[in-house]
């Protein structure tokens, strides 16, 4: 559904290319965002989350536009109650750095992934420079926060996990830091908490992130990198 496409989300869609022909599978949906996106593109998809909350919101979502290709289910990350090899395609964006056990969580994804389908995961890195103040940031924003990492540590998990890394893209983010807070729900203390922690940034770091200040608008810039993961 194109109204819920943005600009990572096209990444995703460029490493995944996805058909009238997949059975997709959303891993760690959130409110299900990617899972609306795909919804038009695939035969189906499956939205698997460990949160009921945000499982609940997904399927207002669907129902409110009417998307009937996607299932909702609440799941146990690590043993996601699906066959060896029933999707041909799995999806995860903007969650690896929640999760407890990247490694095991990318094993089960390749588990449920077919022989010639692919997995395709998208997330925040850093570098660094931008390590320690973007993970700060983002423990502010999302409590449930575990990590960002670089490229080269996302690379070498799904190495780990026993999938070959078939292409690797990186892209720059921008976002608006008040859409930025409220889309997590951020309450107003913290959130001058971080606005705070960005005016104290030096300026190689505010350089770095594209930092910038305009009267009580305030935009930064972080690397998105986004894997096309194949069975090994």
């Amino acid at each position: 559904m194109e109204g819920f496409r943005d600009a990572s989300t096209d990444l995703l869609f460029d490493l995944a290319r996805p058909s009238r022909h997949d059975v997709a599978l959303d891993y760690g949906c959130g409110v299900g965002m990617t899972a609306l996106a795909l919804a038009a593109e695939v035969d189906q998809v499956q939205a698997v989350d460990d949160q009921p909350e945000v499982l609940d919101e997904g399927r207002r979502l669907s129902a409110e536009v009417q998307a009937g290709a996607i299932d909702f289910l609440l799941a146990d990350l690590t043993a996601l109650p699906f066959a060896d090899g029933a999707f041909s395609l799995v999806v995860c964006k903007d969650a690896v750095h929640r999760l407890a056990d990247p490694v095991a969580a990318l094993t089960e994804m390749g588990r449920v992934t077919s022989r010639g389908g692919r997995v395709v995961v998208l997330d925040t890195v850093v570098d660094g420079v931008t390590d320690d103040a973007l993970n700060d940031l983002e423990r502010l924003r999302d409590p449930g926060h575990r990590g960002f990492r670089t490229a080269n540590r996302l690379e070498a998990i799904a190495e780990e996990a026993g999938l070959e890394v078939a292409e690797l893209r990186l892209d720059r983010r921008t976002v608006d830091l008040g859409y930025w807070l409220q889309a997590a729900g951020v309450p107003a203390q913290t959130a001058d908490v971080v606005r705070g922690r960005l005016r104290e940034m030096s300026p190689a770091l505010q350089e770095r992130l594209d930092l910038a200040f305009a009267d009580d608008l305030v935009s930064f810039s972080y690397d998105v990198a986004g894997l096309r993961l194949e069975l090994a």
